[in-house]
């Protein structure tokens, strides 16, 4: 009898034990990121995130509770993306996924966005994305952009190469530019832009990814008598185009080349960056532009030793913070954050009006759920490579354009 009462004792401890675990289990945030992992881009996002749920855990977390980061790779595959989003909601039920990276591979994933119903912030460029929300909000109204509508870069390009025609007079530019996607959507804009500009293009070439050597690009630049080349390179091999650019074409280059946003970008070219002048979407680069850039920069690379290697990792820091506004935004009016549906309804709310005070700028959603670009809010940040360091041009300046 004595043995029957302690087995019964012994029993109800574990089922109550069990039920602690499982109590505690359901206490926590998920924070899903997807996205290329062996690649920069994708640990950037990783190490973004991290350090957004480091801060607000170590201040209590959201709700009295501890958030969590979950990674799946996408290996910038679509369908390994897909299963990653899968496994992310039906595995994990996370409570918001960040990340993606590449345009072609969120619009391919719009679909499987819509079959989760789970909050995807996203990381890409392409105008599609928006446009689709706009044709279809009830099944891809889960979709948020941290990053800059590719319809504002050529207007931000135009701004940099008018700087540089006031100092050498350009009048003929080859363009240079990926064959990706998110190029096509605004390469016709920048060429309507160019011409009202006064601007002559004496040439348009495409790149596929997998290029190293580019002389017969400045061959094409030279024959052409090209005053300046406006580049648009995120997929492309952006640092042997710069080491040959260097060394074999004197003309100046403008244009928006990601990879050369990357702090590490003045050793990977050895130097040859120098003079080279850059676009960085929605100010995605490691200059103090303001005190909140300035903080998150020192901490950063207390935490990981180093600048932030990628533009994802500022997307992907604030993401957090977005997903944090409206998670307790929603709490606070007695609605439920954990059901997608609440939460984009709150992260709608962080807009024009009530906007989230961010490391670059003020965070504002568009009816459409673009980040709002432009003055007050966050901008695109033309700088230019001097010496080692990033120097700041326009709209924001920290120092002056040289040639």
């Amino acid at each position: 009898m004595k043995k029957l009462v302690v087995l019964i004792v012994l029993a109800s401890l574990l089922v109550i034990g069990c039920a602690q675990k499982e109590t505690k289990k359901e206490e926590v945030i998920k924070i899903g990121v997807i996205g290329p992992m062996e690649l920069k881009f994708g640990k950037g996002m990783v190490e973004g995130a991290k350090l957004a749920i480091e801060e607000i855990n170590a201040k209590g977390g959201i709700d009295g509770k501890k958030l969590v980061l979950v990674t799946r790779d996408g290996k910038l595959k679509p369908d390994v993306t897909a299963q990653g989003l899968r496994s992310l909601a039906y595995d994990e039920n996370v409570n918001v996924i960040i990340g993606g990276f590449s345009s072609g591979i969120v619009i391919a994933n719009m679909d499987t966005i819509a079959e989760i119903k789970k909050v995807w912030m996203v990381e890409c460029a392409s105008p599609t994305v928006t446009k689709k929300i706009a044709e279809d909000y009830k099944d891809y109204k889960y979709i948020f952009r941290l990053e800059a509508n590719s319809s504002t870069f050529a207007p931000s390009i135009i701004e940099g190469l008018n700087l540089l025609r006031e100092k050498l007079g350009v009048k003929k530019v080859v363009i240079v530019r990926d064959q990706a996607k998110w190029v096509e959507d605004i390469d016709s804009q920048l060429k309507d832009l160019l011409a009202k500009n006064g601007y002559e293009v004496v040439d348009d070439i495409a790149i596929p990814p997998d290029k190293t050597n580019f002389d017969d690009v400045f061959t094409v630049v030279k024959e052409k008598k090209a005053d300046a080349i406006v580049a648009m390179i995120a997929h492309g091999d952006a640092v042997d185009f710069v080491k040959q650019w260097k060394d074999s074409c004197k003309v100046p280059v403008v244009g928006l080349i990601l990879p050369a946003v990357d702090p590490n970008f003045w050793n990977e070219t050895n130097g040859k960056c120098d003079k080279l002048i850059v676009l960085a979407p929605a100010s995605e680069v490691p200059i103090p532009i303001n005190e909140n850039m300035e903080n998150f920069l020192k901490k950063y690379k207390e935490r990981f030793g180093h600048l932030p290697i990628a533009y994802s990792a500022y997307e992907s820091y604030e993401a957090v913070y977005a997903f944090k506004r409206a998670y307790e935004m929603a709490k606070k009016n007695g609605e439920d954050p954990t059901n997608s549906d609440v939460l984009v309804k709150y992260l709608e709310k962080i807009n024009r009006q009530n906007p989230l005070d961010g490391v670059r700028g003020k965070i504002a959603f568009t009816k459409n759920h673009d980040i709002v670009v432009g003055k007050g809010y966050v901008v695109n940040l033309i700088f230019q490579w001097q010496n080692g360091s990033m120097v700041a041009i326009a709209p924001i300046s920290t120092g002056e354009l040289v040639w």
